[in-house]
Protein backbone atom coordinates (compact mmCIF):
# COMPACT_ATOMS: atom_id res chain seq x y z
CA UNK A 1 0.00 0.00 0.00
CA UNK A 2 1.47 3.42 -0.99
CA UNK A 3 0.75 6.61 1.08
CA UNK A 4 1.88 9.19 -0.95
CA UNK A 5 0.08 10.19 -4.60
CA UNK A 6 1.77 8.54 -7.62
CA UNK A 7 0.77 8.54 -11.39
CA UNK A 8 -0.48 5.12 -10.92
CA UNK A 9 -1.10 4.65 -7.14
CA UNK A 10 -1.81 0.51 -6.51
CA UNK A 11 -3.51 -1.82 -3.68
CA UNK A 12 -2.64 -4.91 -3.79
CA UNK A 13 -2.30 -4.70 -7.27
CA UNK A 14 -5.18 -3.11 -8.35
CA UNK A 15 -4.75 0.63 -10.20
CA UNK A 16 -6.61 3.08 -7.93
CA UNK A 17 -7.59 6.30 -9.54
CA UNK A 18 -5.26 9.29 -8.16
CA UNK A 19 -7.41 11.68 -8.01
CA UNK A 20 -9.43 9.35 -5.58
CA UNK A 21 -6.55 7.94 -3.90
CA UNK A 22 -5.57 11.24 -2.72
CA UNK A 23 -8.83 12.38 -1.60
CA UNK A 24 -9.11 9.31 0.78
CA UNK A 25 -5.42 9.65 2.21
CA UNK A 26 -6.59 13.76 2.91
CA UNK A 27 -9.60 12.39 5.09
CA UNK A 28 -7.94 9.61 6.73
CA UNK A 29 -4.63 10.29 7.33
CA UNK A 30 -5.48 9.31 11.00
CA UNK A 31 -6.34 5.85 10.01
CA UNK A 32 -3.14 5.35 7.93
CA UNK A 33 -0.90 6.22 10.94
CA UNK A 34 -2.42 4.40 13.56
CA UNK A 35 -2.94 1.29 11.56
CA UNK A 36 0.81 1.48 10.56
CA UNK A 37 1.72 1.84 14.28
CA UNK A 38 -1.01 -1.47 15.00
CA UNK A 39 0.43 -3.25 12.44
CA UNK A 40 3.97 -4.02 14.36
CA UNK A 41 2.36 -5.48 16.58
CA UNK A 42 -1.15 -7.37 14.50
CA UNK A 43 -0.32 -8.43 10.81
CA UNK A 44 -2.52 -6.26 8.41
CA UNK A 45 -3.06 -4.13 11.59
CA UNK A 46 -6.56 -5.36 11.72
CA UNK A 47 -7.06 -7.47 14.88
CA UNK A 48 -9.69 -9.74 13.33
CA UNK A 49 -12.21 -10.09 11.22
CA UNK A 50 -12.51 -9.29 7.02
CA UNK A 51 -9.78 -6.58 7.27
CA UNK A 52 -9.00 -5.53 3.60
CA UNK A 53 -10.35 -2.55 2.59
CA UNK A 54 -8.99 -0.80 -0.24
CA UNK A 55 -6.76 1.28 -0.43
CA UNK A 56 -6.05 0.90 3.13
CA UNK A 57 -8.75 0.62 6.18
CA UNK A 58 -10.62 2.98 7.99
CA UNK A 59 -10.54 2.55 11.96
CA UNK A 60 -13.84 3.30 13.19
CA UNK A 61 -14.41 4.19 16.74
CA UNK A 62 -18.01 5.01 16.90
CA UNK A 63 -21.08 3.62 15.62
CA UNK A 64 -25.00 4.10 16.44
CA UNK A 65 -27.67 3.05 14.34
CA UNK A 66 -26.89 3.43 10.62
CA UNK A 67 -23.93 5.40 11.03
CA UNK A 68 -20.26 4.84 12.00
CA UNK A 69 -17.55 7.54 12.53
CA UNK A 70 -13.78 6.83 11.59
CA UNK A 71 -10.86 8.47 13.95
CA UNK A 72 -10.34 11.18 11.36
CA UNK A 73 -14.11 12.60 12.48
CA UNK A 74 -15.68 11.16 9.34
CA UNK A 75 -19.17 9.95 9.02
CA UNK A 76 -20.14 7.39 7.10
CA UNK A 77 -23.70 5.60 6.30
CA UNK A 78 -22.70 2.35 7.13
CA UNK A 79 -23.34 -0.82 4.52
CA UNK A 80 -21.16 -3.19 6.36
CA UNK A 81 -23.00 -3.74 9.65
CA UNK A 82 -20.29 -5.23 11.54
CA UNK A 83 -19.06 -7.61 8.37
CA UNK A 84 -22.87 -9.60 8.03
CA UNK A 85 -23.37 -8.87 12.49
CA UNK A 86 -25.61 -6.01 12.98
CA UNK A 87 -28.67 -6.95 11.44
CA UNK A 88 -30.37 -4.15 14.42
CA UNK A 89 -27.51 -1.16 13.64
CA UNK A 90 -25.06 -0.10 15.84
CA UNK A 91 -25.47 0.14 19.56
CA UNK A 92 -29.13 -1.14 19.91
CA UNK A 93 -30.82 -0.32 22.83
CA UNK A 94 -32.80 -3.03 23.31
CA UNK A 95 -29.76 -5.49 22.38
CA UNK A 96 -27.47 -3.45 24.76
CA UNK A 97 -30.55 -3.53 27.81
CA UNK A 98 -30.29 -7.49 27.29
CA UNK A 99 -26.69 -7.47 27.65
CA UNK A 100 -26.71 -5.53 30.65
CA UNK A 101 -28.93 -7.20 32.73
CA UNK A 102 -27.52 -10.46 31.95
CA UNK A 103 -23.85 -9.18 33.09
CA UNK A 104 -24.27 -8.72 36.67
CA UNK A 105 -25.13 -12.18 36.70
CA UNK A 106 -22.35 -13.53 35.15
CA UNK A 107 -21.63 -13.15 31.29
CA UNK A 108 -19.74 -17.54 31.15
CA UNK A 109 -21.06 -19.89 33.33
CA UNK A 110 -19.00 -22.84 31.68
CA UNK A 111 -21.78 -25.24 32.88
CA UNK A 112 -25.39 -25.42 31.74
CA UNK A 113 -28.05 -22.94 32.68
CA UNK A 114 -32.14 -23.15 32.47
CA UNK A 115 -33.25 -20.01 30.25
CA UNK A 116 -31.05 -18.23 27.23
CA UNK A 117 -30.15 -21.40 25.87
CA UNK A 118 -33.65 -23.27 25.74
CA UNK A 119 -35.07 -19.69 24.86
CA UNK A 120 -32.65 -19.08 22.03
CA UNK A 121 -33.05 -22.59 20.89
CA UNK A 122 -36.85 -22.41 21.02
CA UNK A 123 -36.75 -19.06 18.52
CA UNK A 124 -34.35 -21.10 16.53
CA UNK A 125 -36.55 -23.87 16.27
CA UNK A 126 -39.61 -21.87 15.91
CA UNK A 127 -38.74 -20.46 13.16
CA UNK A 128 -35.94 -22.65 10.53
CA UNK A 129 -38.01 -25.42 9.16
CA UNK A 130 -35.82 -28.19 9.09
CA UNK A 131 -34.28 -27.67 12.39
CA UNK A 132 -35.24 -29.31 15.19
CA UNK A 133 -32.50 -29.75 18.11
CA UNK A 134 -29.52 -27.03 18.18
CA UNK A 135 -26.03 -26.80 19.54
CA UNK A 136 -24.58 -23.60 20.20
CA UNK A 137 -20.82 -22.62 19.06
CA UNK A 138 -18.92 -19.09 18.26
CA UNK A 139 -18.18 -18.50 14.74
CA UNK A 140 -19.16 -19.78 11.42
CA UNK A 141 -16.10 -21.70 10.87
CA UNK A 142 -16.51 -23.99 14.02
CA UNK A 143 -19.94 -24.55 13.28
CA UNK A 144 -19.31 -25.62 9.59
CA UNK A 145 -16.69 -28.05 10.80
CA UNK A 146 -18.85 -29.71 13.40
CA UNK A 147 -21.66 -30.30 10.64
CA UNK A 148 -18.89 -32.06 8.75
CA UNK A 149 -17.82 -34.15 10.94
CA UNK A 150 -21.71 -35.25 11.82
CA UNK A 151 -22.28 -36.07 8.63
CA UNK A 152 -19.32 -38.38 8.12
CA UNK A 153 -19.74 -39.97 11.62
CA UNK A 154 -23.79 -40.26 10.30
CA UNK A 155 -22.42 -41.30 6.31
CA UNK A 156 -19.84 -43.46 7.20
CA UNK A 157 -18.12 -41.56 4.17
CA UNK A 158 -14.99 -38.92 4.21
CA UNK A 159 -15.35 -36.23 1.02
CA UNK A 160 -17.21 -33.01 0.44
CA UNK A 161 -18.91 -31.26 -2.07
CA UNK A 162 -19.25 -27.44 -2.63
CA UNK A 163 -20.13 -24.89 -5.22
CA UNK A 164 -17.32 -23.36 -6.77
CA UNK A 165 -16.41 -20.30 -5.45
CA UNK A 166 -17.93 -20.52 -2.14
CA UNK A 167 -16.81 -19.72 1.04
CA UNK A 168 -17.74 -21.72 4.17
CA UNK A 169 -14.99 -20.72 6.55
CA UNK A 170 -11.40 -20.91 7.34
CA UNK A 171 -10.45 -24.42 8.16
CA UNK A 172 -8.53 -26.57 6.00
CA UNK A 173 -11.21 -28.63 4.53
CA UNK A 174 -13.20 -25.57 4.08
CA UNK A 175 -10.40 -23.20 1.82
CA UNK A 176 -9.35 -26.03 -0.67
CA UNK A 177 -10.40 -25.33 -4.08
CA UNK A 178 -11.86 -22.19 -5.88
CA UNK A 179 -11.91 -18.47 -4.16
CA UNK A 180 -13.25 -15.42 -4.58
CA UNK A 181 -11.93 -14.02 -1.27
CA UNK A 182 -8.16 -14.89 -0.69
CA UNK A 183 -5.52 -13.14 -3.42
CA UNK A 184 -3.91 -17.19 -3.15
CA UNK A 185 -5.24 -18.47 -6.64
CA UNK A 186 -3.72 -22.34 -5.94
CA UNK A 187 -6.49 -24.68 -5.48
CA UNK A 188 -4.48 -25.85 -2.51
CA UNK A 189 -3.63 -22.71 -0.38
CA UNK A 190 -0.49 -22.50 1.66
CA UNK A 191 -0.57 -24.71 4.77
CA UNK A 192 -2.85 -27.26 3.44
CA UNK A 193 -2.22 -30.67 2.92
CA UNK A 194 -2.90 -32.27 -0.14
CA UNK A 195 -4.65 -35.04 2.21
CA UNK A 196 -7.28 -32.69 3.09
CA UNK A 197 -7.67 -31.82 -0.28
CA UNK A 198 -8.32 -35.05 -1.72
CA UNK A 199 -11.88 -35.22 0.18
CA UNK A 200 -13.07 -31.78 -1.74
CA UNK A 201 -14.98 -31.65 -4.98
CA UNK A 202 -16.08 -28.58 -6.25
CA UNK A 203 -19.92 -28.59 -8.57
CA UNK A 204 -21.00 -25.24 -10.09
CA UNK A 205 -23.18 -23.25 -8.75
CA UNK A 206 -26.56 -22.36 -10.09
CA UNK A 207 -26.15 -25.59 -12.67
CA UNK A 208 -28.87 -27.75 -11.51
CA UNK A 209 -27.56 -30.52 -13.88
CA UNK A 210 -23.70 -30.10 -13.54
CA UNK A 211 -24.27 -29.74 -9.87
CA UNK A 212 -26.38 -33.31 -9.72
CA UNK A 213 -23.92 -34.94 -12.29
CA UNK A 214 -20.87 -34.41 -10.01
CA UNK A 215 -22.78 -35.71 -6.95
CA UNK A 216 -23.67 -38.49 -8.80
CA UNK A 217 -20.17 -39.65 -10.06
CA UNK A 218 -19.09 -39.67 -6.33
CA UNK A 219 -22.18 -40.62 -4.39
CA UNK A 220 -20.68 -43.61 -2.48
CA UNK A 221 -18.12 -41.52 -1.13
CA UNK A 222 -19.30 -38.35 -0.40
CA UNK A 223 -20.84 -37.65 3.66
CA UNK A 224 -21.75 -33.77 2.96
CA UNK A 225 -23.05 -31.14 0.21
CA UNK A 226 -22.44 -27.87 1.55
CA UNK A 227 -24.12 -24.65 -0.13
CA UNK A 228 -24.55 -20.76 0.26
CA UNK A 229 -27.98 -20.26 -0.44
CA UNK A 230 -26.54 -16.53 -1.62
CA UNK A 231 -22.65 -17.00 -2.16
CA UNK A 232 -21.31 -13.80 0.11
CA UNK A 233 -17.76 -13.55 -0.76
CA UNK A 234 -18.58 -14.21 -4.67
CA UNK A 235 -20.06 -11.31 -5.05
CA UNK A 236 -23.72 -11.72 -3.25
CA UNK A 237 -24.88 -14.27 -6.07
CA UNK A 238 -28.07 -16.09 -5.21
CA UNK A 239 -28.94 -19.67 -5.62
CA UNK A 240 -32.24 -20.25 -7.80
CA UNK A 241 -34.78 -22.80 -6.12
CA UNK A 242 -34.36 -24.87 -8.57
CA UNK A 243 -30.73 -25.08 -8.06
CA UNK A 244 -31.71 -25.94 -4.02
CA UNK A 245 -34.29 -28.02 -4.81
CA UNK A 246 -32.07 -30.17 -7.17
CA UNK A 247 -29.35 -30.54 -4.55
CA UNK A 248 -31.80 -31.36 -2.25
CA UNK A 249 -33.11 -34.48 -4.30
CA UNK A 250 -30.05 -35.80 -5.37
CA UNK A 251 -28.66 -35.81 -1.36
CA UNK A 252 -31.64 -37.50 -0.38
CA UNK A 253 -31.64 -39.96 -3.38
CA UNK A 254 -28.15 -41.13 -1.83
CA UNK A 255 -28.14 -40.64 1.58
CA UNK A 256 -25.66 -37.81 1.66
CA UNK A 257 -26.17 -35.31 4.41
CA UNK A 258 -27.24 -31.41 2.91
CA UNK A 259 -25.93 -28.77 5.03
CA UNK A 260 -27.06 -25.01 4.22
CA UNK A 261 -24.17 -22.66 5.11
CA UNK A 262 -26.82 -19.63 6.25
CA UNK A 263 -24.26 -17.89 8.22
CA UNK A 264 -24.84 -14.76 6.31
CA UNK A 265 -28.71 -15.77 4.76
CA UNK A 266 -30.16 -15.89 8.24
CA UNK A 267 -31.53 -12.66 8.07
CA UNK A 268 -33.04 -12.51 4.23
CA UNK A 269 -36.24 -13.96 5.46
CA UNK A 270 -37.94 -15.37 8.49
CA UNK A 271 -36.60 -18.63 8.94
CA UNK A 272 -33.96 -17.53 6.59
CA UNK A 273 -33.10 -18.86 2.98
CA UNK A 274 -34.62 -22.84 3.53
CA UNK A 275 -38.13 -21.49 4.45
CA UNK A 276 -37.74 -18.42 1.65
CA UNK A 277 -37.25 -21.26 -1.27
CA UNK A 278 -38.94 -24.02 1.21
CA UNK A 279 -36.15 -26.65 0.83
CA UNK A 280 -35.25 -28.45 3.98
CA UNK A 281 -31.57 -29.23 4.89
CA UNK A 282 -30.45 -32.34 7.20
CA UNK A 283 -28.02 -29.19 9.08
CA UNK A 284 -27.86 -25.81 8.90
CA UNK A 285 -25.01 -23.63 10.01
CA UNK A 286 -26.35 -20.14 11.82
CA UNK A 287 -23.54 -17.29 13.14
CA UNK A 288 -23.07 -13.32 12.37
CA UNK A 289 -26.32 -11.70 12.87
CA UNK A 290 -27.74 -14.41 15.65
CA UNK A 291 -25.60 -12.77 17.94
CA UNK A 292 -27.52 -9.60 18.00
CA UNK A 293 -23.56 -8.02 17.68
CA UNK A 294 -21.78 -10.79 20.25
CA UNK A 295 -19.87 -13.77 18.83
CA UNK A 296 -22.42 -16.51 18.52
CA UNK A 297 -23.24 -19.05 16.21
CA UNK A 298 -25.38 -22.63 16.18
CA UNK A 299 -25.93 -25.80 14.29
CA UNK A 300 -28.97 -27.19 13.74
CA UNK A 301 -30.93 -29.97 12.30
CA UNK A 302 -32.69 -33.49 11.96
CA UNK A 303 -33.22 -35.11 15.91
CA UNK A 304 -31.77 -38.31 13.96
CA UNK A 305 -28.36 -36.24 13.45
CA UNK A 306 -28.21 -34.06 16.35
CA UNK A 307 -28.67 -37.11 18.65
CA UNK A 308 -24.96 -38.26 17.82
CA UNK A 309 -24.03 -35.20 19.98
CA UNK A 310 -26.06 -36.57 22.91
CA UNK A 311 -24.57 -39.36 25.26
CA UNK A 312 -27.78 -39.97 26.74
CA UNK A 313 -28.65 -41.07 22.99
CA UNK A 314 -25.91 -43.37 22.82
CA UNK A 315 -25.34 -45.40 25.31
CA UNK A 316 -23.79 -42.67 27.75
CA UNK A 317 -20.67 -41.89 24.78
CA UNK A 318 -21.51 -39.35 22.22
CA UNK A 319 -20.11 -40.58 18.77
CA UNK A 320 -19.55 -36.92 17.86
CA UNK A 321 -18.13 -34.52 20.75
CA UNK A 322 -19.04 -30.52 20.15
CA UNK A 323 -16.74 -28.46 22.58
CA UNK A 324 -17.22 -25.31 22.66
CA UNK A 325 -15.88 -23.23 25.36
CA UNK A 326 -18.16 -19.89 24.36
CA UNK A 327 -20.62 -21.19 22.66
CA UNK A 328 -23.41 -20.91 23.97
CA UNK A 329 -21.86 -17.84 26.17
CA UNK A 330 -24.97 -16.10 28.23
CA UNK A 331 -24.02 -12.49 27.40
CA UNK A 332 -23.91 -13.51 23.92
CA UNK A 333 -27.62 -15.83 24.09
CA UNK A 334 -29.04 -12.46 25.78
CA UNK A 335 -28.29 -10.47 23.15
CA UNK A 336 -29.29 -12.69 20.53
CA UNK A 337 -32.48 -13.42 21.95
CA UNK A 338 -33.36 -9.78 21.90
CA UNK A 339 -31.98 -9.58 18.27
CA UNK A 340 -33.95 -12.53 17.37
CA UNK A 341 -37.53 -11.00 18.77
CA UNK A 342 -37.00 -7.87 17.00
CA UNK A 343 -36.79 -10.12 13.90
CA UNK A 344 -40.25 -10.55 12.94
CA UNK A 345 -42.16 -11.26 9.58
CA UNK A 346 -42.82 -7.40 8.89
CA UNK A 347 -39.13 -6.70 9.73
CA UNK A 348 -37.81 -8.94 7.43
CA UNK A 349 -40.38 -7.68 4.98
CA UNK A 350 -39.26 -3.80 5.30
CA UNK A 351 -35.33 -4.95 4.54
CA UNK A 352 -36.20 -7.02 1.66
CA UNK A 353 -37.92 -4.26 0.12
CA UNK A 354 -35.06 -1.72 1.11
CA UNK A 355 -32.76 -4.34 -0.48
CA UNK A 356 -34.84 -4.21 -3.80
CA UNK A 357 -35.08 -0.62 -3.80
CA UNK A 358 -31.04 -0.63 -3.66
CA UNK A 359 -30.89 -3.23 -6.43
CA UNK A 360 -33.27 -1.90 -9.02
CA UNK A 361 -31.34 1.89 -8.41
CA UNK A 362 -27.94 -0.18 -9.16
CA UNK A 363 -29.46 -1.49 -12.44
CA UNK A 364 -31.37 1.55 -13.19
CA UNK A 365 -28.06 3.50 -12.85
CA UNK A 366 -26.59 1.10 -15.15
CA UNK A 367 -28.82 1.21 -18.53
CA UNK A 368 -29.07 5.28 -17.54
CA UNK A 369 -25.29 5.52 -18.44
CA UNK A 370 -25.09 2.26 -20.77
CA UNK A 371 -22.57 0.53 -18.56
CA UNK A 372 -22.41 -2.53 -17.85
CA UNK A 373 -23.47 -2.27 -14.24
CA UNK A 374 -25.92 -4.03 -12.24
CA UNK A 375 -26.55 -5.62 -8.76
CA UNK A 376 -27.24 -9.18 -7.25
CA UNK A 377 -28.14 -10.61 -4.20
CA UNK A 378 -31.63 -10.92 -2.23
CA UNK A 379 -33.13 -9.43 1.35
CA UNK A 380 -30.41 -7.23 3.11
CA UNK A 381 -28.14 -8.48 0.99
CA UNK A 382 -26.86 -7.13 -2.70
CA UNK A 383 -23.64 -6.30 -4.63
CA UNK A 384 -22.58 -4.34 -7.63
CA UNK A 385 -20.94 -5.69 -10.66
CA UNK A 386 -19.31 -4.16 -13.53
CA UNK A 387 -19.74 -7.54 -15.99
CA UNK A 388 -20.30 -8.19 -19.50
CA UNK A 389 -23.40 -10.66 -18.58
CA UNK A 390 -25.61 -10.76 -15.15
CA UNK A 391 -23.47 -12.20 -12.80
CA UNK A 392 -25.19 -15.58 -11.42
CA UNK A 393 -22.23 -18.13 -10.73
CA UNK A 394 -18.07 -18.21 -10.30
CA UNK A 395 -17.78 -18.01 -14.34
CA UNK A 396 -19.79 -15.22 -14.34
CA UNK A 397 -18.26 -13.53 -10.98
CA UNK A 398 -14.45 -14.05 -12.62
CA UNK A 399 -15.50 -11.66 -15.11
CA UNK A 400 -16.08 -8.84 -12.87
CA UNK A 401 -14.01 -5.50 -13.45
CA UNK A 402 -11.99 -5.53 -10.69
CA UNK A 403 -10.36 -2.29 -11.24
CA UNK A 404 -13.71 -0.64 -12.18
CA UNK A 405 -15.39 -2.25 -8.44
CA UNK A 406 -12.71 -1.51 -6.68
CA UNK A 407 -12.30 2.46 -8.06
CA UNK A 408 -15.73 2.56 -7.30
CA UNK A 409 -16.07 1.51 -3.91
CA UNK A 410 -13.13 4.02 -2.79
CA UNK A 411 -14.94 7.17 -4.46
CA UNK A 412 -18.02 5.96 -2.52
CA UNK A 413 -15.79 5.88 0.57
CA UNK A 414 -14.96 9.29 -0.24
CA UNK A 415 -18.72 10.08 -0.53
CA UNK A 416 -19.84 8.51 2.64
CA UNK A 417 -20.23 5.36 2.15
CA UNK A 418 -18.57 2.79 4.36
CA UNK A 419 -18.73 -0.75 2.82
CA UNK A 420 -16.60 -3.86 1.35
CA UNK A 421 -14.15 -2.98 -1.09
CA UNK A 422 -15.39 -5.64 -3.33
CA UNK A 423 -18.72 -3.77 -4.45
CA UNK A 424 -20.69 -5.43 -1.82
CA UNK A 425 -23.63 -4.10 0.85
CA UNK A 426 -25.27 -4.83 3.45
CA UNK A 427 -28.28 -3.19 4.99
CA UNK A 428 -29.78 -3.40 8.46
CA UNK A 429 -33.34 -2.90 10.00
CA UNK A 430 -32.38 0.72 10.67
CA UNK A 431 -31.44 1.59 6.87
CA UNK A 432 -34.33 3.49 5.66
CA UNK A 433 -35.68 4.75 1.98
CA UNK A 434 -33.24 8.09 2.30
CA UNK A 435 -30.32 6.14 3.01
CA UNK A 436 -30.71 4.18 0.16
CA UNK A 437 -31.73 7.42 -2.49
CA UNK A 438 -28.64 8.76 -0.93
CA UNK A 439 -26.49 5.95 -1.75
CA UNK A 440 -27.95 5.47 -5.06
CA UNK A 441 -26.89 9.70 -5.45
CA UNK A 442 -23.51 8.48 -4.16
CA UNK A 443 -22.84 6.20 -6.93
CA UNK A 444 -23.60 8.46 -9.40
CA UNK A 445 -21.49 11.06 -8.01
CA UNK A 446 -18.76 8.54 -7.45
CA UNK A 447 -18.76 7.24 -11.50
CA UNK A 448 -18.53 11.27 -12.27
CA UNK A 449 -15.56 12.23 -10.41
CA UNK A 450 -13.98 8.99 -11.61
CA UNK A 451 -14.93 9.48 -15.07
CA UNK A 452 -16.66 6.52 -16.29
CA UNK A 453 -19.20 8.58 -17.45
Amino acid sequence: MTLSINAQPLAYGVPIHAGEHQRYLDRTRKSWELLNRTRDLIPTGHAGGMWYQMPYPVLLNKGKGSRVWDVDGNEYLDLRIGDWVLIHGHANERINEAVSRQLPLGSQYGSPEWDLSYRMASLLVERMPSVERVRFMVSGTETNLLALRLARAHTGRTKLAKATGSYHGIADVLVVGSSTISFIKDRIPPGVTPGVAQDVLEFPFNDPDGAEAVIEASASELAAVIVEPIMGAAGMVPATREFLQRLREVTARHGIVLIFDEVVTFPIAYGGAQAHHDVNPDLTSMSKAIGGGLPLAALGGTTELMDLLDPDKNGGRAPVTAASTFGGNQAALAAGIACLEMLTPEVHARVQSLGERARLGIDAIGVKYGLPLHATGFGHILAMHWAPEPVVDYRTRMQDDSEKITNLGVALMNEGFYHFSFGSFLLSTTHTEADIDSLLGGLEQALHNLGYV
